[in-house]
């Protein structure tokens, strides 16, 4: 009996050193889960953060897209009043020119004939 006690009293103890080894086993569990945790918010965070931060910058770039086309359309717009006025203001030049040369060709037009009068009344 003595001896079934001894073994009974081993076992128990085998039993509570298992206990111990297992209550260690899962206090390291527990603090390993919870870091884990915390790296899961701490990605977690990281990659809500980089969604935000690719949908901003998808934003802005759309934004600079519209802007350049826009800009460009304008530009264009620009360059197009721009040149029209400069052929107005050219084609303006040019007439005053011709009108100028109108004029000289009429003067000499006139000159002309006023000659041929005078030749034509002396000659008679």
């Amino acid at each position: 009996m003595e001896e079934l006690l001894k073994q009974v009293l081993e076992i128990n103890n085998d039993i509570k050193n298992q206990l111990i080894q297992i209550d260690k086993n899962v206090k390291m569990l527990e603090h390993r889960l919870n870091r884990l945790e915390k790296v899961d918010s701490i990605e977690h965070r990281v990659m809500v953060n980089q969604i935000d931060l690719t949908d901003i910058k998808e934003i802005v770039e759309k934004m600079d897209s519209f802007q350049r086309e826009e800009m460009k359309d304008f530009l264009e717009i620009i360059k197009e009043t721009a040149l029209k006025q400069m052929i107005c203001e050219e084609i303006h030049q040019i007439h005053l020119r011709l009108d100028a040369q109108l004029t000289k060709i009429a003067k000499n037009e006139e000159a002309i004939l006023m000659m041929e009068g005078k030749i034509s009344s002396k000659a008679v």
